[in-house]
């Protein structure tokens, strides 16, 4: 097995160096038997010579970090093992040192199977002392609370509303009635700065690995050979291109089984609503929703087009054109269309002023009726009105009092 040196948090001279060491095979690399009693305690011997024996790495002033950590199990089902890179903390100054080594042991009995990395520390390491007071963990029952809410859509806010509520009533593991947090190696209070590990957690269990970029992760998704294949998702997603090139886009778009009977019941010879929302995540992506409206008068969701501005737009909300939107709603079409005996077709839609959106509708559906959305027909005559009126006489403000009737009704 590779060293992952890459998730090192090390300067490209360090990096350079290390490179060097593993290319001359000059690593320390050392392998021990499960069954033998003695290779086993020479193995614990050296974790606690080097500071890394189970004991010390949960004190809070142990020097090692995790920086990496994977399992996997054997094929009886119940042998489960661990791999982890150690590296230096940060309680220390930084000193450059380039010592790091990766743990591969059993889980149930703490079996040392492999040590490989760098143990030997520069003078700057060993003699350097502590420069700042470690960082005092969350509880993992307190992420596990937390987790469990924003899985059902809690808000941030809930979910520290309900940290204090537990920390009041002294309800989470652990947190016996005579437990003294101000002194245990653990603390229940969730702080805005754990937010970030939450949604590390939280995009974990949802199978998004967050150290590679977010298209390698759909790509994965999508691709049947691929062993992170999700088919619920891959079910889900009637057109897909992704972006291998530097002129092209990604295209992504969703309508889930219930979507799709959604659009023949609320849309099909009725009204379809669309309109397109940006700045929807950090990338550059633009998304189109398609809606109908439901016996009650509300809104419901019935596909979603996600594709990416062009390579070298500036302005991403200016990043789509016809052709874009023609391509992505004929798919539509074709898929909803798949193996009934008529095609989908709306009778009516409603868009804003943009001809984009209005032309590509026509372009899949002829005798389509085009209607204007009335919020965008007021705001579009309000901005003209302001245009024309900046400065007025008696008449003109007549005149546009008697507009402002007209729009109140």
């Amino acid at each position: 097995m590779q060293i992952e040196i890459g998730r090192l948090a090390m300067n490209p001279s360090q990096r350079s160096a290390i490179g060097q060491i593993y290319s001359g095979n000059k690593e320390l690399s050392l392998v021990f038997s499960e069954g033998s009693v003695s290779e086993q305690a020479e193995a614990q011997s050296f974790l606690r010579l080097h500071g890394l024996d189970l004991e010390a790495r949960s004190d809070l002033e142990s020097r090692w970090n995790i920086q990496w950590s994977t399992r996997w199990s054997l094929k009886t089902g119940s042998d489960t093992r661990r791999r982890s890179l150690y590296q230096w903390r940060n309680p220390y100054e930084y000193t450059g040192c380039m010592a790091h080594l990766e743990v591969t042991e059993r889980e149930g009995n703490g079996a040392v199977t492999r040590i490989v990395g760098v143990g030997e520390h520069n003078t700057e390491c060993t003699q350097s002392v502590m420069a700042r007071v470690p960082a005092i963990p969350l509880h993992p029952h307190v992420y596990e609370v937390a987790l469990a809410q924003l899985q059902q859509g809690a808000s941030i806010s809930v979910i520290q509303s309900t940290n204090m509520d537990m920390l009041r009533s002294r309800s989470y593991r652990g947190m016996s009635s005579h437990h003294q947090t101000a002194t245990s190696n653990v603390r229940y209070n969730f702080m805005p700065t754990d937010t970030c590990h939450l949604y590390r957690l939280y995009n974990k269990s949802h199978g998004v690995d967050v150290t590679i970029p977010p298209e390698h992760n759909l790509n994965d998704w999508l691709d049947p050979s691929s062993p992170s294949f999700r088919q619920e998702i891959h079910d889900a997603i009637f057109h897909y291109a992704a972006r291998t090139e530097k002129g092209e886009r990604l295209k992504v778009c969703i309508s889930t089984p219930d979507m799709d009977d959604a659009a023949w019941k609320y849309a099909h010879g009725r009204q379809l609503i669309l309109d397109g929302t940006f700045g929807v995540c950090s990338s550059r992506l633009l998304l189109f929703i398609a809606m109908g409206i439901d016996e009650e008068g509300k809104g419901v969701p019935l596909a979603f087009f996600l594709f990416s501005a062009p390579t070298g737009n500036k302005a991403t909300h200016a990043g789509y054109n016809r052709e874009i939107l023609r391509e992505l709603l004929t798919s539509w079409r074709g898929h909803l269309s798949r193996g009934r005996p008529t095609l989908f077709r709306p009778l009516v839609a409603i868009t804003d002023t943009d001809t984009k959106e209005r032309s590509a509708l026509l372009d899949v559906w002829p005798e389509l009726w085009l209607i204007l959305c009335r919020f965008h027909v007021r705001q579009c005559w309000t901005n003209h009105r302001k245009k024309l009126f900046k400065e007025m006489n008696f008449w003109q403000q007549y005149f546009l009092h008697r507009l402002l009737d007209i729009e109140v009704r």
